[in-house]
């Protein structure tokens, strides 16, 4: 079964009130990285996994695509996306990635932002991406970095003060599912090695073309003192690929 943490309304409410100023870590460091993995957008068909509330959509639209699909497994994400895009170049879909199944050759680009860590099978979906892409299109994704999902509890080692001394890598080996707490108890993620994203890509029959473990410019940190701990450990892993 999928997981469906969005439709949960404490979870949605606590999500949502986190994205409203658009100060953490998804504004800072994974929206302008995977931006900057993308190819030119205009004339492009775009399908985006896990759409949430439409943001990238927005984006692309503005970028020239001649179509954007966004598909997601949460009605209250796609009732935000409907609600906020209004563009007959843009749908969206629920589907639940772990039952996709796309037309061969029909897409330029698919991007998928930190969804891919809360699905249990990863290479169909990559696979079905792979066959849905046209000669030459990019596959663009992030996911929380697996130096983060090892580790079930996803916080820093404190002193007694409270201070960052450290970040616990355990299990890292260890590739099974990790129930943590994020706005609620029981949130499901799949932890998952770099060595195995990047070799699942390579066995769908996509080309690697760029990987990266972004981090705060030191520009920002001047603006924001507290982002200098996301020097310490990469909190998202990003990857492009080609057809």
């Amino acid at each position: 079964m999928s997981q469906n943490i969005y439709d949960d309304a404490d979870f949605f409410s606590g999500y949502m009130e986190l994205r409203k100023n658009e100060s953490g870590l998804n504004a800072v460091l994974e929206e302008p990285a995977l931006c900057g993995l993308l190819p030119p957008l205009e004339g492009l068909d775009v399908l985006e996994l896990g759409c949430g509330f439409g943001k990238f959509a927005q984006y692309c639209l503005s970028q020239g695509v001649a179509s954007v699909h966004g598909v997601d497994v949460s009605e209250n994400m796609l009732a935000e996306a409907r609600r906020r895009v209004d563009d007959p170049r843009a749908r969206f879909s629920r589907l639940p990635l772990e039952e996709l199944s796309l037309p061969l050759g029909s897409v330029d680009l698919v991007t998928a932002s930190l969804c891919l860590h809360y699905i249990r099978d990863l290479f169909p979906v990559v696979s079905a991406v792979a066959g849905a892409l046209r000669a030459g299109g990019t596959f663009v994704f992030s996911v929380e970095h697996p130096m983060c999902t090892c580790n079930a509890r996803q916080d820093w080692e404190r002193d007694a003060e409270g201070h960052p001394l450290h970040w616990p890598v355990d299990f890292y080996r260890m590739e099974s599912i990790r129930a943590t707490s994020w706005f609620i108890d029981g949130v499901l993620k799949y932890h998952r090695t770099v060595e195995t994203y990047v070799n699942t890509v390579l066995d769908a029959g996509l080309r690697l073309r760029r990987l990266l473990e972004p981090v705060p410019a030191p520009e920002h940190i001047e603006i924001r003192p507290d982002l200098a701990s996301q020097l310490r450990r990469p909190p998202f892993l990003l990857i492009a690929a080609d057809k």
